[in-house]
Formats: structure tokens, C-alpha cells, sequence
């Protein structure tokens, strides 16, 4: 790693980084603050949840809609859908920047003047990255149980569960962040990056969503990363799942070794 770099990297995007940080605790705010309302009204209607489809509740990280838990209510509001998008959006465009975004605004010749091998600038800002993903997800879970204690008190909260999901949350913005700062190396147009990663990361999830209905679905599904994600479980059960951890390290540590393989052959002129 270069220091000089690493620090360049997070001088540039800790703004962007605090502004994701006070969206998600604005949202997770709005989210909790409501859950009492939201658990009454529910609880009058829940005969009508009994029937509701399952594969659509998968889509949002759920079998069942549970009014007591709410470990559910956050993971069907937050945790199974939204957060996804919140923490891809924040790693594609964290990853847009670190090689197509330098080669489009014209400052890669710049950096790479530098005495610097090109598998250490890569690095430094990879590990920025990895460092904005923890602040992300431990922001996340600290909000949860802030805000949970306040508005929803009573209702069980699992706090070793809460603990549980940060590995969880770091290893499946990594895996997306593999393949995105790939895609950044691999393009030159930012947008064609962008394209790519955001492509590849609604694919995998409609495929997990898709594989409820099919069988033949549910075996390539074990080729995606959402099959490997599942925050109501890990909510509820308090255990950090290590074999979907360490698959899905595999799939950033793949992604991030071939960006690294094709940057060192990378041609910029």
C-alpha cells in the first residue's frame, strides 16, 4: 500500500462517504420512528399478509411478515432491499473513480507518475474503498440499535444478531466491489463501468428472486452473491454465517486479483 495515495483517496471521497452515512440514519430514523404505527396497523390486518406470495418476500429478504419481530420490519424496509441499493450505488461509484473515472477526468498520468508500482495504487485505493464500506455497515448497525432501543423497545431485538450482520454487510459490498472496480479497470468510459456493475448486481438479484419459482434457477443461483445473503437469519439467529462469508470474500478477493492482473497489463496510452 501507498500512503500518499490511500490518503488522496479518502481525502477525496470522505464527503461522499458522509453523505450516504447521514442518509442512511435520516432513513433508518423515519424507519423506526414509524414501526409502532406501522406493528398496529398490521397486526389489524393480518389475515391479509398470510397469503402473500413467498417468492415476493424473498425479493425482500423475508418468508413471512412476522408484526412482532422487528428484526423483520427492518429487514423487509431496509436490510433486504433498500440497503442493497444504498451500499451498491456507494460502491459502483466509489469503484467508477478509482481507474475509469482518473483515465475520463485525464489524472491516471498524474498518479501513475508517481514512483509507484500500479498493483500498490490499486491497492491504496481498494483499501479506501474497504474502508468506506465498514463505515457504511457499522453506521448501519449502530443506527439499528440506537434507533431501535428508543422506538422500538420490547420487541426483542437481537443486539449479537445486529453484531453478526457487520462481517455479513462488509463481505457482500466487497463481493460487489470486486467486479466493480474490475469493470472500472477494464473500461475507460466511466459510464460503460458503471453500466456493467450495476447490470451485473441486478443480475444476480433477480436471479435469487427468480430462483423461488424454478429449480433450475435455485442451482445457478448458488453462482450469485445474494444467494449468500440473508439478514433476517442473521438477525434473528445471532451467528455470523461463515461459509456465505468467505464465499462471498472469495468472490471480491477474485474480482479485486483480476482487476490487479489486468492493471499492471493495462495499456494507457
Amino acid at each position: 500500500m501507498n500512503r500518499n495515495v490511500f490518503d488522496k483517496t479518502v481525502l477525496e471521497r470522505w464527503r461522499p462517504t458522509l453523505v450516504y452515512v447521514v442518509g442512511l440514519h435520516a432513513y433508518m430514523l423515519m424507519l423506526t420512528a414509524v414501526y409502532p404505527t406501522f406493528r398496529r396497523m398490521l397486526e389489524t390486518k393480518a389475515e391479509l399478509f398470510k397469503d402473500y406470495p413467498k417468492a415476493l418476500l424473498q425479493l425482500f429478504g423475508v418468508q413471512s411478515i412476522d408484526t412482532a419481530s422487528f428484526s423483520n420490519y427492518i429487514t423487509i424496509e431496509l436490510l433486504g432491499f433498500v440497503w442493497v441499493i444504498i451500499i451498491a450505488a456507494y460502491v459502483i461509484a466509489f469503484a467508477r473513480q478509482m481507474v475509469a473515472g482518473e483515465v475520463h477526468d485525464g489524472t491516471l498520468e498524474l498518479l501513475m507518475a508517481q514512483p509507484v508500482a500500479r498493483w500498490k495504487l490499486l491497492t491504496s485505493e481498494g483499501l479506501a474503498l474497504l474502508g468506506g464500506i465498514a463505515v457504511l455497515v457499522v453506521s448501519t448497525v449502530f443506527g439499528i440499535i440506537a434507533y431501535g432501543a428508543i422506538f422500538a423497545s420490547g420487541t426483542g431485538l437481537n443486539y449479537s444478531g445486529c453484531a453478526a450482520f457487520i462481517p455479513v454487510g462488509i463481505s457482500l459490498a466487497a463481493a460487489v466491489a470486486g467486479y466493480s472496480v474490475l469493470f472500472s479497470v477494464l473500461f475507460n468510459d466511466p459510464r460503460r463501468a458503471v453500466m456493467a456493475s450495476v447490470g451485473l448486481t441486478l443480475f444476480f438479484y433477480l436471479l435469487h428472486f427468480a430462483a423461488s419459482y424454478s429449480g433450475v434457477l435455485e442451482k445457478i443461483d448458488w453462482f450469485g452473491i445474494f444467494h449468500y445473503y440473508n439478514p433476517l437469519k442473521v438477525l434473528d439467529s445471532g451467528r455470523v454465517p461463515v461459509k456465505s462469508v468467505l464465499v462471498l470474500l472469495a468472490f471480491a478477493a477474485v474480482g479485486f486479483g483480476a482487476s490487479v492482473w489486468f492493471f499492471q497489463r493495462k495499456d494507457l496510452k
